[in-house]
């Protein structure tokens, strides 16, 4: 199953819904966000390769009032930005929605730099963000709708890998 591009269907009734969802990319999706950005382009914001400061910036869009929802590559966020993560957002109890592609070591061809194994895993338990992972082995007892409604709509911050 194609959970990235399924995640991504899955939010624009939660767009449609409240408009304080944001999607911020981290340059990926591309193809996968046309629908988002059709209906809600000021809500789809590419903040290219800066993960750090985009975390500051969700953070800062949290404690406004809105929804931010960053789609990043997975080692991206959980290595390059993991200090921010963990200050900006879970130090501060704000819901800010993480989500990682490229899971499972999906973009290997693109080198060691692309991939992190299930570290992000480890990583985000380690900082206490709850984990939703349609790949695990319980998985197969929760319908991925239901993981993608309890992902977005938890009141803290939480991270889906797809």
């Amino acid at each position: 199953m194609n959970y990235k591009r399924e995640l991504l269907e899955k939010l624009v009734p939660y767009f449609r819904e409240d408009k304080r969802y944001h999607l911020l990319i981290g340059d990926s999706g591309f193809g996968a966000i046309d629908n988002l950005i059709d209906e809600f382009p000021n809500r789809v914001t590419n903040f290219g390769v800066m993960e750090q400061g985009a975390v500051g910036i969700a953070a800062g869009m949290a404690m406004a009032g809105l929804i931010p929802i960053m789609y990043v590559i997975v080692n991206f966020l959980c290595f390059r930005a993991i200090e921010q993560i963990r200050n900006d957002v879970m130090l501060q109890n704000l819901s800010v929605k993480f989500a990682a592609v490229g899971c499972n070591d999906y973009f290997s061809f693109l080198g060691p730099s692309h991939t992190c194994g299930t570290d992000d895993i480890k990583i985000m338990n380690i900082i206490g963000c709850p984990v939703f992972d349609p790949y695990c082995d319980y998985s197969d007892d929760i319908p991925f709708d239901d993981m993608v409604r309890n992902w977005i709509t938890s009141t803290k911050a939480s991270y889906i890998r797809v």
